[in-house]
């Protein structure tokens, strides 16, 4: 059986996103089925509805930082569990070159989640003796490196994906805990393009999260 859920796609690279109906087949015995209660936008979701990987489909719908109550689960499904995170006591605002000059040689670890064009040399040069940089983020653009930048400090750059079940659930464990909450945008999904647009201007200190009840409106 199959049934329709309403969703928000965009119809080609070059359109605003719009209202859609997507037609889900029911929940078979090794699935389980979530209510998504609210989705965060992500950079890789803009960079998919533009098509600027050169691999998306379309209608598409973007969006996979879901949360939400599950509602069915297979009967095949034995086990299934729902990503390390330190706060920050000090920050440094990286178009100020003197701040940034003051901090070269300093870190062990960076993680690197932008997803825009950026020079990844000014980050490797605050990176001490063996220091990593680890990039998350997915630039559409490649990034010229200064080979000195990795030489003189033997320092490297490492690249990675989202984590595995395990490893979410340690950090969602971890941030139950110690009282770790995310400050975030709440945003209907009427306002989806807006959003899109505002983080290509940097005009958001937080996360933008939908609202996904906002669907029934």
């Amino acid at each position: 059986m199959t049934y329709n859920t309403k969703a928000y796609a965009a119809p080609s690279a070059t359109e605003r996103l719009g209202p859609f109906t997507l037609n889900r087949r029911e929940a078979g015995p090794h699935d389980i089925q979530i209510e998504i209660v609210y989705c965060g936008v992500c950079h890789s979701d803009i960079h998919q509805v533009r098509n600027e990987w050169g691999n998306s489909i379309y209608p598409m719908v973007p969006g996979h930082e879901i949360v939400g109550r599950v509602t069915k689960v297979g009967d095949q499904v034995r086990k299934f569990n729902v990503g390390d995170l330190a706060g920050a006591d000090h920050f440094a605002l990286t178009s100020n070159d003197e701040a940034m000059n003051r901090l070269n040689n300093h870190f062990d670890f960076i993680v690197d989640t932008v997803s825009a064009p950026h020079d990844y040399t000014k980050y490797l040069n605050t990176l001490d003796t063996d220091g990593v940089m680890i990039c998350v983020g997915a630039p559409p653009e490649p990034t010229p490196i200064s080979a000195f930048s990795l030489l003189l400090q033997r320092r490297s750059i490492v690249g990675s994906m989202i984590g595995g079940i395990q490893e979410t659930q340690e950090m969602l464990d971890y941030c139950a805990e110690h009282g770790i909450t995310s400050d975030v945008e709440v945003i209907p999904i009427q306002q989806i393009n807006e959003a899109y647009e505002r983080m290509m201007k940097g005009d958001v200190k937080y996360r933008f999260v939908i609202d996904i009840a906002s669907l029934k409106n």
